[in-house]
Order: structure tokens, then sequence, then C-alpha cells
């Protein structure tokens, strides 16, 4: 009888601990999409997107190399994500997608518990990282990894704006040298990293050649740094070539620019906010004035007509007119006659 129990119980677990059954959903081009029973229209979805998506990918990385075949695994929860690893390779316990750049590999799941995930986000963050890793293998550091799928994934998080706004309050910006070595394996931490370097790398992306304000917005330095990593050179070699500055020193022109960003911000959002109170109080004005004039005029309509009403009831009735003697009723009167005595006109 124990030996029975042990057995279901050992049953039972391994059931529950499987990995989930991934079948053949779609493949397009260099994109194969295997997915968890239920979510083969999913990936279907996906694997048309893919392909453009790694083309847009592509524009940043310009002549470097490019992923050959990308197997992409879709699970319904992210529960799964370390289970559907390759070779055992886990998953962050707070991932909703993981990239393996050197395998070609990437695992999708459509929700965390009860919060349900933008899987088309996901992959293309994901599609980014393999992208990257093709381009340039082992010579991204983790945080130009993660700030580089940032690019292309556009997963606007006001969590991660509160924690870019608490960094530049009161500290606790990470060094770009810890950032370099690993990221913290806490979430938490983790999660500042990751915000760190989606917002530095966010910064090269629009900063230009000489790092002036009218120096922005064509990509070209930021997709010259990686074209430069690609073909191996240093960090510090390919931001000077690109940008004309060392990477550090970069890294001091962002945290400086996200100082100016967050601190001035909320004194640009108080004054917004009584722009639009003076606003809402002027037109709350001008209604209370326009209401208060359309009642006295209607106060003053209805004594005019009050007035008209009791004159039709009660006429007023005027009395004969008394003209003196030899006076014409019609001329004006003349100061310098002397009166005469007065007699009535019938």
């Amino acid at each position: 009888m124990k030996r029975l129990l042990v057995l279901l119980l050992a049953l039972v677990t391994s059931t529950a601990s499987a990995a989930p059954s991934l079948n053949l959903a779609a493949r397009r081009g260099r994109v194969t999409v295997l997915a968890e029973k239920g979510l083969e229209d999913l990936g279907k979805d996906l694997a048309n997107s893919a392909e453009a998506e790694l083309g847009a990918i592509a524009a940043d990385l310009g002549d470097l190399p490019q992923p050959q075949a990308i197997e992409v695994r879709l699970v319904r929860d992210a529960a799964s994500l370390p289970e559907v690893a390759p070779g055992g390779r886990g998953a962050p316990p707070w991932a909703i997608g993981v990239a393996y750049p050197d395998l070609g590999v990437i695992s999708v799941a459509t929700r965390r518990g009860s919060n349900v995930a933008d899987p088309t986000s996901t992959l293309r963050h994901e599609l980014a990282h393999i992208a990257l890793g093709a381009a340039i293998g082992d010579r991204a550091p983790h945080w130009l990894h993660e700030g580089f799928a940032y690019q292309h994934s556009a997963e606007w998080s006001w969590d991660r704006t509160e924690t870019l706004s608490g960094m530049a309050w009161f500290g606790g910006i990470i060094q770009l040298d810890e950032l370099d070595r690993s990221f913290p394996a806490e979430e938490a931490p983790a999660n500042r990293a990751y915000a760190e370097s989606y917002d530095f790398v966010g910064y090269l992306s629009r900063r230009g050649r000489f790092g002036e304000a009218a120096d922005r917005g064509d990509r070209y330095p930021f997709r010259r740094f990686l074209s430069e990593i690609g073909h191996g050179r240093t960090l510090d070699a390919a931001a000077v070539r690109a940008f004309g500055r060392p990477i550090h020193a970069l890294f001091d022109e962002w945290r400086d620019d996200l100082t100016t960003r967050y601190l001035t911000a909320p004194i640009g959002l108080m004054a917004l906010a009584v722009w639009v109170l003076c606003a809402f109080l002027l037109v709350i004005g001008y209604w209370r004035r326009r209401r208060q004039n359309r009642r006295r005029f209607e106060q003053w309509d209805r004594e005019d007509r009050e007035r008209e009403e009791a004159l039709r009831s009660h006429p007023v009735i005027v009395p004969p007119y008394i003209a003196w003697p030899g006076e014409d009723p019609l001329r004006e009167p003349d100061d310098d006659q002397p009166p005469a005595e007065p007699h009535l006109l019938n």
C-alpha cells in the first residue's frame, strides 16, 4: 500500500512538472513557431509578423550577420517557460519571454498568472535579442542587449518610469561597469537595471554625432556604434568612432540628462496643473457670470411685462391742458410775455 501511494505521488509530481506539449503552428521564412495546444492560431499570427519585424531590426545592424533560423516556443503561462527552455537552460521567475541568442530559440508566454501579456510585443523584444546576438555575438554587454531589444518592442511601462524617476530623485543609479558585468538576480534590482539599460540605450539612439540638441533623429551614430562593435572594436573605440566620446563619458551625459528630465518634469507638470486649474476657474467664472446676466435679463423682461400689464389694467388719465388767453397751445411759451388769465380748452 505504501509503495502504491509513493508511486501515485511520484506520478502526480511528474505530471505537474512536465513540460507542456508543443505542436507546429506555422513556419514562415526563417521563423518556426511551436505552440501549446489551443494557441495554434496565435502562433500563426506571430509567425506571419516575425519576418517583417526582423527586417525592421536589421535596419539598425547594417551589414552585420543576420540570424538564419529562429524557433519560437509559445506557451500559455510564464510558469512553463523554464520547462520549454532548451537543454534545461531555465528562465528568470519574473520573465514573460526569454531569448537564447546562441541557439536561436525564443520562449514566449501569453500571461503570468492572471496578468495577461502582449505576446506580439514580447516576440519583437526577443527577436531583437536574437538579431543582436547573431550580429555581434557575445561582444554585446547585457545592458546593450536589453536596451536594443527595448528599442524594437516599444513596451512603455509606468512602473519603469517610476523607477527612473526614483533613481533621478534619490540616487541608486547602477554604475556602467556593474551593468557590464552582470545583472542582479533578484526581481526588484533587475527591474532597476532593465530600466536603466533601456533609457541609456534610448539616449544613445537619439544622440547625434556631436551631442548637440539640433543633431538628432537619423540614428546613424547609434547604428555605426553597433557596426563598430560587430566588426570587433571595443565599446570605447566604437563609442569614440560613432559619438566622438568614450562610453563612460556618454554614460555621464545620460545620467545628467536623466536628472534633468525627471527633476524638471514634476515642476513642469505642476505648472501645467496650475495653468489647467486657472483655465478651469476662468471657464467656471465665465459660465457663472453668463448665468447671472441671463437671470438679470429675464428679471428685467419680467418686470417690463408686469409694468405693461399693469398699464393695460389701470390706464393713466391725463388731465386737460390749461392754456392762457391768446396763447397758441402749439407754440413754445415766451418768458418775456406777461401771464394772462387762463381759460379752459374743451
